[in-house]
C-alpha cells in the first residue's frame, strides 16, 4: 500500500500561523433549489494542512505555484524519508521545544535529490500531524549542504514550517532551500519507514500562488511498474 501523507480536511482542524479554521465551505445546491445536485464551494487556507511553498513565498522573484508546473520533476521522483531517532529538543518555554537540525544528524553521503525529514519523538495530534509545540528545523549549514551539488529538488518537513525565527522577518532556511527546490510542509510521515520511495506529489496548479494545497503520496519500488 502507498503511504498518503495527508489526512481528512475537515472544519475542525486546528488552524496555524493564527490564520483561523483551515477549511470551511457553503453550501450551493443542495437538491432543494436550482438545479438537482449537491454542490459547495470550499475555501482553504493551505499553510494549516500539508502544501507546498513556491519560491515566491519568500523571494521577491521567486516562481509562482504555476510556473513551477514548467519543471514538474520537482513534484515527483525518487525522495528519501529520513527518520531522526532520539530526543533532542531543546525546551524554550510556553510548552514549545525546538530540535534544529544539524548536518552530521544527516546520515547521508551525499545530498538526496528530495529528502522528507521527520523526528519519531514528536507527539502528534488527534488528527495525526506533528505537535506544532515541537519545532523541527534544519540548522542553516545542514540546508546550504543539501543544496550544495544544484541538484536538489524538493524537502519535505512534518513541521509546519521550515524556519523557526520567531523575532526576525528573515527566513533563511526558506532562502537557501526555496533557490533550488520546492518546500512540502505539515506532513503526515510518522506512519512512514525511512526508506527510499517514489514521490507523487503534484499541488493545485493555482494562478500566481505562493502556496498550494496536496495531497503527496510515497511508493515502494515494489509498487512501481517500470
Amino acid at each position: 500500500m502507498p503511504f498518503i501523507l495527508s489526512g481528512l480536511v475537515h472544519t475542525r482542524l486546528q488552524g496555524l500561523f493564527g490564520e483561523g479554521a483551515p477549511y470551511s465551505t457553503e453550501v450551493i445546491y443542495n437538491f432543494e433549489s436550482g438545479p438537482p445536485v449537491r454542490y459547495s464551494s470550499h475555501t482553504l487556507k493551505p499553510h494549516s494542512i500539508p502544501h507546498i511553498d513556491a519560491p515566491s513565498h519568500i523571494l521577491k522573484d521567486g516562481k509562482t505555484i504555476d510556473e513551477l508546473f514548467k519543471s514538474p520533476e520537482l513534484f515527483y521522483g525518487k525522495v528519501t524519508v529520513l527518520k531522526l531517532e532520539g530526543n533532542n529538543w531543546r525546551p524554550l518555554g510556553n510548552g514549545q521545544y525546538l530540535w534544529e537540525i544539524k548536518r552530521e544528524e544527516i546520515d547521508l553521503s551525499v545530498p538526496p535529490e528530495r529528502l522528507f525529514i521527520y523526528p519519531s519523538s514528536a507527539p502528534l495530534t488527534k488528527d495525526g500531524y506533528q505537535d506544532s509545540n515541537y519545532i523541527s528545523v534544519l540548522s542553516i549549514e545542514a540546508a546550504e549542504w543539501l543544496v550544495s551539488d544544484g541538484n536538489f529538488k524538493a524537502f519535505g518537513t512534518s513541521w509546519k514550517s521550515s524556519d523557526y525565527q520567531p523575532e526576525s522577518r528573515e527566513r533563511p532556511v526558506h532562502k537557501i532551500l526555496l533557490s533550488s527546490a520546492v518546500l512540502f510542509e505539515q506532513l503526515k510521515l510518522h506512519h512512514v519507514p525511512q526508506g527510499e520511495y517514489f514521490l507523487c506529489g503534484f499541488p493545485l496548479c493555482l494562478e500566481g500562488a505562493s502556496e498550494s494545497p496536496l495531497t503527496p503520496v510515497l511508493f515502494s519500488k515494489e509498487e512501481l511498474w517500470i
